[in-house]
Parts: structure tokens; sequence; C-alpha cells
């Protein structure tokens, strides 16, 4: 093990990196959001076709064009493969890297620190986990309950505050030693899987009715054109996509507004499975079926 101190000080604190194809809202959010916690030269959009509107999106940040092959052969076992190697590679600069998709956002509870580096370095010894699992919520937007725009003045979790738990997203996306993900990003390489008691994975894919049911739709045209030899690909669920939303917006109202699960937790943990030969653990516990309501400390994050 490196006697370097911990954290490295010829590294800086942290950098965050997504790849991102038009997803135009959820980019700037996605920018503002981590520009503020590491500063906009410290984030990483690859741009998957080489989109001139995350430039100007992401004025400032660091933007990679990469070419898009359109029969979207084998694309996301390519798309993780290389999220892989390239935050392993950021991490000979940086002591964190956050890596996730542009409808995700990493918080801490703020309750625990007033932003993710301090908490970050609160927390990092020669004994932490190579990688942090933050729990995972879904914002899950029923415009009968929550009428305001999305472009309403405010910030975004002031206007969307429902949400359910979601085991699928508590992704070790936190990174600190070269990672290895699965298709997807919801597990990797590390051992032991470790879940953070206080970091919150915040996932945007319902956060508005009009836009997720566009994008849910374009998914499930972009299924129908991947190829034939895709066999992880073909299994995404983007084709019920749009069914489930509706069903979930169709159920009973929020039933508290909390932050605190811990039987939830629990049951992620004792429900967990070893893949792969024991090289990947991926959580248990599924999603909830019941909808709750970020408390009032959560709302200005973003």
């Amino acid at each position: 093990m490196s006697r370097r101190a911990i954290p490295d000080t010829t590294k800086v604190p942290a950098a965050a990196v997504t790849m991102a194809y038009k997803d135009y809202h959820l980019l700037e959010n996605w920018v503002d959001y981590y520009g503020k916690q590491f500063g906009r030269e410290h984030l990483y959009v690859l741009s998957h076709g080489g989109d001139p509107e995350h430039k100007k999106i992401a004025d400032g940040c660091n933007v990679i064009y990469l070419p898009r092959d359109e029969t979207m052969t084998k694309w996301d076992r390519l798309r993780w493969s290389f999220l892989s190697d390239f935050t392993s590679g950021l991490l000979r600069y940086y002591n964190w890297v956050i890596c996730g998709d542009v409808d995700e956002i990493v918080v801490v509870d703020p309750e625990q620190a007033d932003n993710l580096i301090e908490y970050l370095y609160r927390h990092t010894t020669h004994a932490a986990p190579k990688s942090l699992s933050p729990f995972g919520i879904e914002i899950i937007h029923n415009p009968e309950w929550e009428e305001r725009s999305i472009a309403a003045a405010g910030t975004l979790l002031e206007k969307r505050r429902v949400f359910r738990i979601n085991a699928n997203y508590a992704k070790p996306c936190v990174i600190r030693h070269d990672v290895g993900f699965t298709t997807g990003g919801h597990a990797n390489n590390h051992q032991p899987r470790y879940l953070d008691p206080h970091l919150y994975l915040i996932h945007l894919r319902y956060y508005d009715y009009d836009l997720a049911i566009e994008r849910l739709k374009s998914r499930a045209d972009m299924r129908k054109i991947i190829s034939a030899d895709s066999g992880d690909e073909a299994k995404q669920p983007w084709a019920s996509g749009v069914e489930n939303y509706k069903k979930m917006i169709s159920s009973n109202a929020p039933v508290s507004v909390t932050m605190e699960f811990p039987e939830f937790r629990k049951t992620m943990i004792d429900k967990a499975k070893d893949l792969h030969d024991g090289r990947v653990t991926f959580f248990g516990g599924g999603r909830s079926k019941e909808l709750y309501r970020l408390p009032d400390r959560f709302v200005s994050l973003f």
C-alpha cells in the first residue's frame, strides 16, 4: 500500500464524468450541479455523436466528441467499457471520480456535510472502500400532484419532491480506485460492495411527465435499431417504459416525508447476490411500491 497521505495532495479533490446523447435539459442540470461542487474545469462530458449543443451547455467543461454508430451494435457494453477505462485514467489526477449517466445526481445529506468534497475527504482513509454506492432514489413526477412547470422559478427539487426507492440505482459510482463497471454501471469489480449511509443517487428519468414520455419513446425507438447480436442490449426494458411509468403515477399518493429507510437498506445487503464467480455484487431489494416526499433540507441542492 502506498505511504502517500490520503487524500493525495498531488491530485485534485474530485471530478465527474458522464456520456450524453441529446438530453439537453438533463445535461444543463448535471453541469450546473457538479460545476458548483467541483468546478466546471473538472467535469468531463463525453458527447456521443459530437453534438454542438453539448459544447454550448457545457461551456468551461471538458467536452469530448465520440463517434456514434447508428446501428447501435453492442453500444452499452462498449460505452461502459470506455467509461471504466476513462474513469480509471482520471484517477491519476483526481482522488475521487463520480461516473454516471446524465440523469443521475449524487448528493450528500445536508445534515452531514455542506458539499461532496468535504464529505469525501472527511471519510478518505487508507481503509476507505474503493468505491461508494449512494442510496438510490427515483424522482417520480405526477402532474396532478406537482403542477409547476420544470421551467418555473426555483430549484428542480422544489418542484419535484416525490420519489420511490430503488436498489438498482444504488450504483457504485463514487470511485477512488481503478474500476471495471458492469453494463449500465449497476455494479463494478470492487469488493466488498459498500452502501454509503449519507450519500444519495437521485435518478431523474421520470422527473417531468412530458419530458419523460418523450425520452422513453425515443429510447424505445432506439431499441428497435439495436443489432440482433447485441444480446444484452436487447433485454433493456425501454419498450415498456411508458406503460410502466403511467402505472407508477396512477398509484397512491406519497406515504411520508423521509429519507430514512433502515429496513430497506438492510434488505439490500441481506439479499445481495455475488455473480461472475464472486467478482461483482448486486444489491437486493428491488424497488418500493410506495412513494415518498423529500424532506425540506434536500430541496435546495439543485
